[in-house]
């Protein structure tokens, strides 16, 4: 007999269930002209059940994008925590050629955001809030690795997480728009010249050159 949730639980669900809607109901019609109606319909709810989880659609788009931040940093900690760096290497040579469909609806949703957040001070500050969190995490994930491989890191590891997420967007926005010229593996390819890495060689990589900041 399955066992009745808890109240908890069946909020926990709800708002889990309304961050999918929201997700796809933004992706068809964008943040700006997408309504909270439209997103309660279609995760099967009343309007009541998305204000009783998120006080307007702005703090809706930053749950999806604390939500987001979460599962890649868990992504990124299953990659890369306790790797060497001749593995990191191989995994950054892994990026694919091409990003999926999910993915270019996400970056379309984040451009959208980041142009309303230019005009509203709230969003903005929100906005900032969640991606300097980002940067933190992958900053003291950049640390553990040179710290653990005994070298020094070619630039600060707070500085090599703003590079390293400045590359990601950017590069995406390119490939999207022009796939057939734009290759997102080239960002792995990147990312193992900066930080220093070889792939496919046993012996260490030469220590980069000192830089001003680094550690």
């Amino acid at each position: 007999m399955q066992e009745r949730l808890s109240r908890q639980e069946r909020k926990s669900q709800t708002r889990e269930r309304l961050l999918d809607a929201a997700a796809q109901v933004f992706a068809r019609r964008g943040f700006e002209s997408a309504s909270l109606d439209e997103v309660a319909a279609a995760a099967g709810y009343t309007k009541g059940a998305v204000y009783s989880n998120f006080a307007s659609k702005t703090d809706l788009v930053i749950a999806l994008i604390v939500r987001r931040i979460e599962v890649q940093t868990a992504e990124h900690a299953r990659r890369f925590d306790g790797q060497d760096l001749a593995a990191m290497a191989c995994e950054l040579q892994g990026q694919p050629d091409q990003e999926t469909e999910a993915e270019k609806q996400w970056v379309v949703l984040a451009v959208e955001f980041w142009l309303h957040a230019m005009r509203d001070e709230r969003a903005k500050l929100l906005l900032a809030e969640q991606y300097e969190h980002a940067r933190t995490v992958t900053a003291e994930m950049i640390a553990s690795i040179y710290e653990n491989a005994g070298r020094p890191s070619p630039f600060a590891p707070r500085d090599l997480a703003i590079i390293i997420e400045s590359l990601s967007v950017g590069l995406a926005f390119q490939a999207f728009l022009d796939p057939e010229h734009v290759r997102m593996s080239l960002q792995g390819e990147v990312l193992t010249r900066l930080l220093g890495l070889q792939v496919g060689s046993d012996e260490e990589p030469p220590a980069p050159a000192s830089v001003p900041g680094g550690e």
